[in-house]
């Protein structure tokens, strides 16, 4: 018969527990902020190409396009914030259990193999597939890469895929133990209380003696997510190293992109959701009070865990070929991602109203959370336009996407990383954070150049810059060069911000108790009033806060622009051609030769992107010609210049060939 332990014995377990918790967060964020500099330098050098500042070739541009995107997103953003929680449970009394500590442990590294595997993949074998590797593009190289690189960059993402996956066992483990104090013991019961339900359905959802903490709802809920989601693209990872090995095996690639999507679009909630977590948890610490109107978020979450994997159809948007139900899946998918947003809406209300007269401590820790709420803001009002079928015309695939996607990614997720490192680290660590003053510059730069840099990228994206271009069209080079200088201060500042960390655990500013004397003895000095600078700063801050709003404004209001000119009649990107539809051949052209077009069709790879009946092509990437039934003059621009997903063939195709190939789409089409 075992005997109940003694309080000194179960306050050694949680002590050990803690201990564990500590090491772990401790690991994962030192080697996230490693390969954060690694993945930091890679964006720089794709930005200097781009820029025409040190050119690189195409295959190399694809390849470091590829490292960068995997190791920056999930390698620093998605690993810091996976650590992060482990810390951020054991501080809110949910220690890590046994099963939690290995599979932990498991998720760590299986993260760093299957980030290596990618970076080896990419950098030294040439893999150029992207980080999204859309299905069947990888197994088409052009002879840039094997099938064998195929199935090992396959192999580490799957790596990664099972990392995640280990990782939400870990935090459910963790949350839905003795912590919880969930009344009923029932697994269904529990799961419920650790998302929040209990706030909502307390005597069904209930808890004793305290209700479940804020940030732990968050977690709970992309736990469960994230495995829904996971699953599916492991398949089809696997499926993938066997057609490496085996190219007669294939799957149809609307599914394939489907699948991808159906992980692809909760992943970022892999990140945003734990950041989440992070600020519910350190923004009532530094403001000294709770959560403001915390029950009413709980209704955001009992939305999220449904709506979270439900609308990954947003990134497919202009896809719907004939036949088939993604018409109509993405129609479906428009306001179920209008209700995500839900969540950012409360979570932000709630979020700043606690700041609000609140006697908030700013310090680079603070500051980076609140200039981190600044950056969700701005990111949301960018995404909506994404959501929306009717803008998403216009700015699907180009650089609109990248900038909404950074500025979320570095400039809310980023900057939370950013000030929960520089809470945690003297805990983790027992050693004083390196320098205060380093730190603010580092925040300040990084949200300051970020923003610019960012934000260039939608004016360009509205242009119809293109995502994913090696060399970008010759008419946005101007702003590309323009962003220049804004990259380098960003990197500078996220160099900054890796001598704080590594000075910091060096000791280099002695123990937290040291610091904590130092920082006594200076509020013992009497201070003088701050100088008229000093005390200005917060109104200049304000102001900044209002500046970037009215430039939301003024992008939204550019959108509007753009997707009314887009919808003029006279410059349509879909014609209807009404004065020939009852003709059974199609008009002479005097442009080109039609049959001449056919061949070029062929020969340029048209088809397989295109479905056009006449040329026997069935694509899906982009639009269906026979539906668009496009003039020969739109053929003609498209053709010569690209468009938001289409490539440019000037210099490919000659002026004979583009001529061509114009008046056989638009005599053939729909015919």
């Amino acid at each position: 018969m075992n005997e109940p332990m003694d309080e000194a014995a179960i306050e050694s377990l949680e002590l050990a527990d803690r201990e564990r918790a500590r090491r772990l967060t401790l690991r994962y964020t030192l080697t996230a902020t490693a390969i954060f500099l690694l993945a930091g330098l890679m964006g720089v050098a794709l930005r200097d190409s781009q820029a025409d500042l040190g050119r690189l070739s195409a295959s190399a541009f694809y390849a470091l396009m590829t490292a960068h995107g995997l190791g920056a997103f999930l390698g620093w953003a998605g690993f810091a914030c996976m650590g992060s929680s482990y810390w951020l449970l054991a501080s809110l009394g949910f220690p890590l259990r046994r099963l939690g500590s290995a599979l932990a442990e498991a998720a760590y590294w299986l993260m760093v193999v299957g980030v290596l595997g990618v970076v080896v993949s990419a950098l030294a074998l040439r893999f150029g597939g992207s980080w999204v590797f859309l299905y069947p593009l990888p197994f088409h190289s052009a002879g840039q890469w094997s099938e064998s690189t195929t199935g090992l960059f396959s192999a580490a993402v799957l790596l990664v895929g099972l990392a995640i996956i280990a990782w939400c066992v870990a935090v459910l483990d963790t949350v839905l133990g003795p912590a919880l104090h969930a009344v009923r013991g029932s697994l269904a019961n529990r799961l419920g209380v650790a998302i929040g339900l209990g706030y909502l359905w307390p005597r069904r959802f209930a808890t004793n003696p305290r209700p479940v903490p804020y940030p732990v709802i968050p977690l709970a809920v992309i736990g469960v997510d994230m495995i829904i989601a996971t699953l599916p693209l492991a398949a089809l990872l696997v499926e993938m190293l066997v057609q490496a090995a085996d190219p007669s095996v294939t799957v149809d690639p609307l599914l394939a992109k489907n699948v991808l999507w159906w992980f692809g679009h909760p992943v970022v909630y892999l990140l945003l959701f734990p950041a989440v977590a992070l600020y519910y948890h350190l923004i009532p610490r530094y403001a000294g009070r709770p959560l403001v109107t915390g029950p009413v978020i709980a209704v955001a979450w009992a939305i999220a865990v449904v709506a979270n994997v439900l609308i990954w159809a947003h990134h497919i948007y202009l896809d719907y070929p004939v036949g088939s139900p993604q018409a109509a899946i993405n129609i479906s998918m428009e306001p179920m991602t209008y209700a995500i947003t839900i969540v950012s809406a409360l979570s932000l209300f709630s979020l700043l109203a606690t700041v609000f007269r609140s006697r908030f401590t700013w310090n680079a820790a603070s500051t980076a959370l609140f200039l981190g709420i600044v950056g969700w803001l701005v990111a949301g009002l960018s995404g909506v336009v994404n959501a929306t079928i009717a803008f998403d015309t216009t700015v699907h695939n180009t650089l609109w996407v990248v900038g909404h996607f950074h500025h979320m990614a570095l400039l809310n997720i980023g900057l939370c990383i950013f000030g929960a490192t520089y809470t945690f680290l003297p805990e983790l660590t027992g050693k004083a954070l390196y320098s205060e003053r380093l730190a603010r510059w580092h925040v300040w730069l990084t949200f300051g150049a970020g923003t610019v840099a960012f934000a260039l990228w939608l004016v360009q994206g509205l242009e119809g810059a293109p995502r994913r271009y090696a060399v970008l069209p010759a008419r946005f080079d101007s702003l590309t060069r323009a962003a220049l200088p804004f990259v380098f201060v960003l990197a500078l500042a996220q160099l900054l911000f890796a001598v704080n960390v590594l000075q910091t655990v060096r000791g280099k500013a002695g123990t937290v108790e040291e610091g904590a004397a130092r920082a006594a003895a200076r509020a013992a000095v009497p201070v003088a009033p701050a100088p008229w600078s000093r005390r200005l700063a917060p109104a200049v801050a304000g102001a900044a806060i209002v500046l970037v709003a009215l430039g939301l404004a003024f992008a939204a209001g550019a959108v509007g622009w753009v997707v009314g000119r887009e919808a003029r009649p006279a410059a349509t990107r879909t014609v209807t051609v009404t004065a020939q539809a009852a003709t059974t051949a199609p008009p002479a052209r005097a442009g080109g030769d039609a049959e001449a077009g056919r061949a070029v069709f062929a020969s340029a790879g048209c088809g397989g992107c295109h479905t056009l009946a006449a040329a026997g092509a069935h694509g899906s990437v982009g639009p269906n010609l026979d539906q668009v039934r496009p003039s020969e003059a739109r053929v003609r621009q498209m053709v010569t210049d690209g468009g938001a997903v289409m490539p440019r063939f000037a210099g490919r195709l000659s002026r004979r060939q583009i001529e061509d190939v114009a008046a056989f789409v638009a005599g053939a089409a729909g015919r």
